[in-house]
Parts: structure tokens; C-alpha cells; sequence
């Protein structure tokens, strides 16, 4: 998990405040920083890096194209890569790393190379011959980057505390002011929708899409280069037999390409159906014994341990449980506000907090089992939060309500909901 910042002023850029602002992501990149201004000290791009392919000085960031036309800084991971290279067979590669693919794709193709790109990312490439800025987010969002902007300047980051500290360093003057129309979402959904944040002219960088930004006119545009509607579907499975062989042969291929890395890596593994499916599939790739990390709690209502402590032994894991009191969960709970930036209400947070201390000590990669939920339309949050839009509901809630407090515990629990 690397970091990227970056800033565009119609005036000039005081580089210092940008590294600094910069360096508050270091702990999503310890290995390695880099930073650069144009000569007219009006682009400024930042990277903390995690090393996970190519560790070696070569592959840090910011990184040149060969032509030495553009600039990059690029957080996440092509899964991709070693294909993509083919379509640049003439290329002399310095380094083996994912960064340099993507780099010289964009610098022979342009903005059409994003779409080939397998993987999560968030990317920011400048040209210095068109003095134009490109960003890029993937396709599902996966990795973030967060945007300030207002008449004269543009500020990103991967996280909210990088447009902060900027602001605080090279721009006094500005105040991040409490966005009223985000509270309203963050209520009935339990966190805050992209574009929306939590900051008033602060934004989620759109999923799927990349942004120009003219560094001369100060002008933005965004085009969305990929849909999951022209994406998926287009040939429907309907056979039940057919779709389970399709789904094991994607699941196979995934796991095993997100498993290329140049440092020690695991999995997560809650016992659930997700993490268990991943870490199965990772077992049976693996040279060796995979990795394993899973939270439990001393309290026992709340412990769900023992169901991945059955899923380790049965698939042979190197497996730690780490065994937590509702105590350390509410110690979290400063820190947490610190990285998030913004109101978050999936209560799974704290776990997976937990989780990924312990792992960070065996291991700098691991495998979870994020996106099965959503794929498989597993949360019940999203239906009820739509029905919840019902009009005739808001109308009769408070009825509603009291006939249901005459009820079982149930409907007790849906009357507390409206």
C-alpha cells in the first residue's frame, strides 16, 4: 500500500509544505519517498512507496518515461503487467516492476492504455511538453484519491489528512468548512458516497475514470473510460453448472495473479466463506505452507475464532489468531479517526485493524476476502437503505413503529430501523 500526493497552483508551489504534506502518508509507504516540481514550480507530484515488485532504488517514484516526457507517482497493483508488456516489444526495460509498464503504455498510447489495466491503482502522470496533468482512478474504486480544488488551486492525495496538512502549510488562508449535504448520506448508508466527502470543495475521485487537468487554463475534465453495464452480461451463463466451472476458473486466475510479489505474503482468514474460498485457492498455489491471520475476542458471545482456527488446520495454514478484549477495540478508536479522515460506520473496521498489526509482522502482503459481499449482493444494508427511500414509509413511520412494538423482537428490530 503506497501513497501519492499532488498539487496544481496557478501560482507558484512551495515544495517543502507539499513533501511535508506528502510525508503524512508514510505509514502506507515506509520504504521509499520521492517528490517533484516543474520548473515553473506549478505541478508537484509525491510518492511514499511500499515495496512489493522490483525492490530495488531503480522502481521508486516518481518515476520518468524513457523519452523523458512524462512523470508518474502511482499507488496500487497491476495484476496485469507481464502481459502488457508485449504490446511494447521493442521497449528496454530498467526495471521489472508494474510502474514502468504502465509509465511507457501511457507514453505510446495514451489515455486508451488505461483501460488495459488490470488491477487496483490510482495514478498521476504529468506531461511536461503539453503542460497537462492526468489522473486516474480503477475501474471499482479499490484504491482512493481525494481532490480539493477551488479557483486557483488542485490538491490530491490518497488520503484526506494530505489536503489537510497542504492547506495548513502553503495556503493559511483556506479552511476546510463541513460539508452539511454529506450527513444526510452518511446517516441512511453508514459512510459517504463518492463524490461526496465529509469537506465542502473536497471530492472522491470518480471510480473508472480519468481527469485532464490543463495546467495553463486551470481547467478539469473528466471521461469515464470504463462501465461494468458494456463490461459484464453481455453474454449471460444460465447454466448452474457452467457458472460454478466459470467462477472456479476466474477464481483461480485471480488469486493466483494477485499472489506475484516480491516480499512475504498471507491471507486473512475470518473463517467466513470469502476469506476461507481465498485462502483455499492460495493454498493449493502456494510452494509452501500459506500464511494465515484471523482476530479473536476473550469475550466468547463476540468470538468467531474457532471457525478459522477449523478452516487453517483442515487446509494445513501457518496460522496466528490474535485474541482481543472489547477494551483494545475502544483504544482503536482515536487512531481510527485518524486514518479514515471522515465518518465510516462498518463496525468491521476495528478488526481489520487489528488484523493487519498482526500480519505486518509476519508478512507485507496479504490476501482477504473484501468484495465477495458485494459481488454476490451479500449486504442487506443496501436493500434496506433503498426501501427506506419508500415515500409512503417516511409518511407512516411513526405508526408503523408502534404497532411493531406490540410485536416479537423482530419486528421490534425493523420498527427501530424506521
Amino acid at each position: 500500500m503506497c501513497g501519492i500526493a499532488g498539487a496544481f497552483s496557478k501560482k507558484s508551489i512551495d515544495k517543502v509544505a507539499m513533501q511535508k504534506a506528502t510525508d503524512t502518508l508514510l505509514h502506507r509507504g515506509p520504504d521509499a519517498g520521492g517528490y517533484y516540481l516543474d520548473k515553473s514550480e506549478k505541478v508537484f507530484l509525491g510518492h511514499r512507496r511500499l515495496s512489493i515488485i522490483d525492490l530495488s532504488d531503480t522502481a521508486n517514484q516518481p518515476m520518468f518515461s524513457a523519452d523523458g516526457r512524462y512523470v508518474m507517482v502511482y499507488n496500487g497493483e497491476i495484476y496485469n503487467f507481464n502481459e502488457l508488456r508485449v504490446k511494447l516489444p521493442d521497449q528496454k526495460w530498467k526495471t521489472h516492476s508494474d510502474t514502468e509498464v504502465i509509465l511507457e503504455l501511457f507514453a505510446k498510447y495514451g489515455v486508451d492504455s488505461l483501460a488495459w489495466l488490470n488491477g487496483m491503482f490510482a495514478i498521476a502522470i504529468y506531461d511536461q511538453q503539453t503542460n497537462k496533468l492526468f489522473i486516474c482512478r480503477d475501474q471499482i474504486g479499490i484504491k482512493p484519491i481525494f481532490y480539493y480544488r477551488d479557483e486557483t488551486d488542485l490538491i490530491f492525495g490518497s488520503e484526506l489528512k494530505v489536503i489537510k496538512d497542504a492547506l495548513k502549510q502553503f495556503s493559511k488562508e483556506k479552511k476546510l468548512e463541513i460539508n452539511k449535504e454529506a450527513i444526510p448520506h452518511f446517516l441512511h448508508l453508514g459512510f459517504i458516497p463518492e463524490p461526496l466527502t465529509i469537506f465542502q470543495k473536497v471530492y472522491k475521485f470518480p471510480s473508472a475514470h480519468y481527469g485532464i487537468i490543463d495546467t495553463v487554463s486551470g481547467k478539469l475534465e473528466l471521461h469515464k473510460y470504463w462501465s461494468a453495464e458494456k463490461h459484464f452480461l453481455q453474454s449471460p451463463i444460465t447454466s448452474e453448472t457452467e457458472a460454478f466451472g466459470k467462477y472456479k476458473d476466474i477464481l483461480f486466475e485471480v488469486v493466483q495473479s494477485q499472489m506475484i510479489s516480491d516480499v512475504p505474503l498471507g491471507t486473512f482468514l475470518s473463517g467466513g466463506i470469502d476469506s476461507s474460498l481465498v485462502t483455499s485457492v492460495a493454498s493449493k498455489l502456494a510452494t509452501q505452507k500459506v500464511k494465515t491471520f484471523s482476530i479473536g475476542f476473550h469475550e466468547n458471545k463476540y468470538d468467531e475464532s474457532p471457525y478459522a482456527e477449523a478452516i487453517a488446520k483442515h487446509l494445513n495454514t501457518e496460522h496466528q489468531t490474535f485474541k482481543v478484549s472489547v477494551n483494545d477495540i475502544l483504544e482503536l478508536i482515536p487512531s481510527l479517526l485518524e486514518v479514515y479522515g471522515e465518518p465510516f460506520a462498518d463496525s468491521s473496521a476495528f478488526p481489520t485493524m487489528l488484523v493487519s498489526r498482526l500480519a505486518r509482522q509476519k508478512v507485507t502482503v496479504t490476501l482477504s476476502g473484501d468484495g465477495g459481499d458485494e459481488m454476490f449482493q451479500g449486504y442487506g444494508m443496501y436493500t434496506w437503505a433503498k426501501r427506506l427511500q419508500n415515500p409512503l414509509l417516511k409518511t407512516f413511520r411513526t405508526p408503523v413503529y408502534h404497532i411493531t412494538q406490540m410485536m416479537g423482537n423482530r419486528y421490534k428490530r425493523g420498527g427501530d430501523l424506521i
